[in-house]
């Protein structure tokens, strides 16, 4: 490795002469700043021809470039025999490192998957981020938690499937409140028999296989009667459940010619600095799965083609490394972790830079769709790629799936609460009485399902007639899908009050917590003031759980808690100040 020295300020011409004394030969250079932190890796086929193309003294006109250069006080080269070298190097470098400016990759192994335990009597669909050899069935994966809970929700409603946990279909006594809206048969007290609720969970197994015909024509009629009507609600909630099952049956009905076909087919999708991709894995002429891929720090200025060259590279030398590590460390008898062989050749939809260089580099033939199959495949990584992009853009302000799972541990709950509504009342002595509903799915604001409630049956101080009200309301919309957990503003005693409500409503499976601010104790006479931590009250249990502000649920729960008291309260006072002027 050879040091270029330090300048003391970004002095263009102090670097520039440095580059100018770098070799003729391929290999990596880093840029550093004053620090020593690395900002960039790169590699050239000639060192000092890529190198004093930097530091001209015209400023750059891609702006990435221009502040990768100001940031600039040293940089230092690596010689590599051959360009391939370089590349694998480059690759390694950036991994280890992440430096500010390059393009890097963030893998995400969690997408979510649609469960059947098909050998169970009764069973029903679930939504897990694990794949295990239990027997069961497994569809999927889906390129967002949303698009999983969308489908499954469909499912469900559709082909009147059950929906409680196992726990409450095993102590059920009578139908609960979806068999009164008719949205199950009630397996739960035999109200239908083994083989008709067979012939049910068979008909979304057919759907999850690809068949969706039947039901695709019935979303489409719906959402078009919806449009036309100027009900663009409800048609957006029919178009989304369109995606998300496209998302999942797509993948399904592609059968690509030639058993002997390994392959992978690369997708990208690009909204300005944000960009996704879906590697779709053909193997013995089958798509088995699709990995979804978050590209970061790339540039809106970058093209395609160069985008996907930093994608090849690092996707496919990383596989490469893992799947060495993996063999050096099997013991016999072991499986590989995820049982697929590597492609032979890459579907791309535009050629990369460096295309030949590539393809040396990582070993496999990089292709553009030229068939029929090959086209169709092409489609469906685009459609994945575009649709998690989408997704990712929706819940970019959320707080991640992490802290649901942390909620979901926390709570001791059955399953991740994908969807959680909080209910806040709020008044003032009696008067102007109005409560609110805000949704948060897959642990971001769904603004578009915020509800607010004018009291219309009780008069004066009474918060417990006033959610049984508002609960009564919004339980009431056979429409809404049920919440997988609902938070109150309150302790022990609001908590009491809700889960007495879902009880008369026959919604005592839904998951329901107190969520009670921290209190401030102390005396005029104390040294010190003491003061609680956040709490959350859980039904049958005396001592409510601390919640510790550095937690991903402690973010996301009193982020629901705070913009349900905020919706609220904004509410009542614009019926005040609405009162106070004649108005209400």
């Amino acid at each position: 490795m050879e040091d270029q020295g330090q300048a003391p300020l970004n002095d263009r011409a102090r670097l520039l002469e440095h580059a100018k004394e770098a070799p003729k030969e391929p290999g990596v250079y880093l840029m550093k700043d004053a620090a020593g932190v690395i900002l960039y890796v790169g590699k050239a086929k000639n060192l000092k021809n890529r190198l004093t193309t930097y530091f001209s003294r015209i400023p750059h006109e891609i702006t990435r470039i221009e502040f990768l250069v100001q940031g600039i006080r040293r940089f230092e080269v690596i010689l590599t025999e051959t360009e391939s070298e370089a590349l694998i190097l480059e690759c390694t470098l950036i991994k280890k490192h992440k430096p500010k400016y390059n393009i890097r990759l963030k893998d995400d192994k969690h997408y979510p998957y649609l469960k059947i335990r098909i050998e169970e009597s009764f069973p029903r669909i679930e939504w897990t981020r694990k794949v295990k050899r239990d027997g069961a069935r497994y569809f999927g994966p889906f390129p967002s938690a949303w698009a999983a809970r969308n489908t499954l929700q469909l499912l469900n409603e559709h082909f009147l499937l059950r929906d409680c946990s196992d726990n409450t279909f095993r102590h059920r006594s009578r139908p609960c409140i979806q068999y009164q809206i008719g949205k199950c048969t009630a397996p739960c007290v035999l109200k239908v028999s083994t083989d008709e609720y067979r012939e049910q969970i068979q008909g979304a197994i057919q759907v999850l296989d690809g068949k969706s015909d039947e039901l695709e024509i019935e979303l489409k009629k719906e959402m078009t009667a919806a449009a036309e009507e100027e009900r663009f609600e409800e048609a957006a909630f029919f178009r989304d459940r369109l995606q998300s099952l496209h998302s999942v049956t797509a993948i399904q009905v592609v059968d690509e010619s030639g058993r002997s076909r390994y392959r992978d087919v690369v997708g990208i999708a690009r909204d300005g600095v944000n960009a996704h991709v879906a590697v779709l894995q053909v193997r013995a002429g089958k798509l088995i799965a699709v990995k979804h891929v978050h590209v970061q720090n790339s540039d809106d200025t970058q093209l395609d083609s160069e985008v996907l060259s930093e994608f090849l590279a690092q996707y496919y030398l990383q596989a490469q490394a893992d799947s060495a590590d993996q063999k050096r460390e099997a013991q016999p008898g072991d499986v590989s972790l995820d049982g697929v062989t590597g492609p032979t050749d890459v579907l791309v939809s535009t050629a990369p830079n460096d295309l030949d260089l590539i393809e040396k580099t990582i070993g496999l033939s990089v292709l553009i769709p030229d068939t029929d199959a090959e086209k169709q495949l092409m489609q469906v990584a685009l459609t994945n790629a575009r649709h998690a992009l989408e997704q990712a853009k929706k819940t970019e302000n959320g707080h991640g799936i992490q802290a649901l799972e942390e909620i979901q541990s926390k709570l001791n709950l059955e399953k991740v609460p994908l969807r959680i509504e909080c209910y806040d009342i709020s008044n003032f002595q009696g008067a102007d009485s109005v409560a609110s509903r805000v949704v948060f799915m897959d642990g971001a604001p769904e603004k578009t399902l915020y509800r607010r409630y004018k009291i219309k049956t009780v008069e004066g101080q009474n918060d417990f007639a006033m959610m049984k009200e508002v609960l009564g309301r919004r339980f009431s919309n056979a429409e809404e899908q049920l919440p997988d957990l609902v938070v109150v503003d309150g302790g022990r005693g609001q908590l009491a009050q809700a889960v007495d409500i879902l009880k008369e409503l026959g919604l005592e499976s839904v998951p329901t917590v107190g969520l009670a601010k921290a209190r401030t104790e102390s005396d005029f006479q104390a040294a010190e003031v003491e003061s609680s931590l956040e709490r959350i009250f859980i039904p049958g249990r005396k001592n409510p759980i601390p919640l510790l502000p550095h937690m991903k649920a402690y973010q996301l729960l009193t982020h629901i808690r705070d913009e349900a008291h905020r919706f609220a309260i904004t509410y009542h006072r614009s019926l005040r100040d609405k009162r106070g002027m004649g108005r209400a």
